[in-house]
């Protein structure tokens, strides 16, 4: 009975963690004027957190960034039995999404987030190039791809303007993801539906490299 009791607290806080983290404080964001932290969520047995940073992109006066609303801008790692807390990215940036690790178990993973995720590390799409040099970020520039372990100690950028990472597909077993690439065929410094040269590549979880591009010849 003890087991069943403690099953279901931990399915009830699994489900509240992951609605938190894709849940907008709306009474905190809409007088925020400066990043603030959102929720955090729990990386490995209560032992590691990641707690993202929100932002208000109208605050922006250099207007920089033209896409509107509230997105992640940074992610800090917090490591409760050192105490110590590390940020990721030096400046805030435009991050698109991350994947992050999930413990909880397997019925409330499928059941809340699909299973396409991974326990060894946190894997990311940025924003943080204005490839098409028209002086802002926007949904043509290229989303950037980056990972890290779990503890933000090993950030890592894995792919270049020159490649748009459209898709992040994971193999938890195999300990590998696939990542889907589009090229800027046309040349013409955007991504967008005209540009249909795409490849893969595949992600190794044990090394957080990048292996030979899977393409057409």
């Amino acid at each position: 009975m003890g087991v069943m009791k403690s099953t279901f607290k931990e399915l009830i806080t699994g489900s509240l963690l992951v609605i938190s983290l894709f849940c907008v404080n709306h009474l905190h964001a809409q007088s925020s004027k400066t990043p603030y932290l959102d929720n955090p969520i729990i990386l490995d047995s209560a032992s590691s957190f990641l707690i993202p940073v929100q932002y208000d992109v109208s605050v922006f006066s250099s207007n920089k960034l033209a896409i509107l609303g509230h997105y992640y801008a940074n992610l800090i790692f917090y490591n409760v039995q050192s105490d110590s807390s590390k940020i990721l990215f030096k400046k805030d940036t435009y991050i698109m999404d991350f994947r992050i690790p999930f413990y909880y178990t397997k019925s409330v993973h499928d059941h809340l987030q699909g299973t396409n995720r991974t326990k060894k590390c946190v894997i990311l799409r940025v924003k943080d190039v204005d490839y098409n040099r028209n002086g802002r970020i926007d949904e043509n520039d290229p989303d950037i791809l980056y990972v890290t372990d779990n503890l933000g100690q090993k950030l890592r950028c894995l792919s270049t303007k020159n490649e748009n990472v459209l898709s992040i597909q994971i193999f938890e077993k195999q300990n590998f993801a696939l990542v889907k690439f589009q090229r800027d065929n046309n040349h013409n410094g955007k991504y967008d539906y005209r540009d249909d040269e795409y490849f893969y590549a595949k992600l190794d979880f044990a090394t957080l490299t990048l292996g030979n591009k899977i393409e057409l010849k």
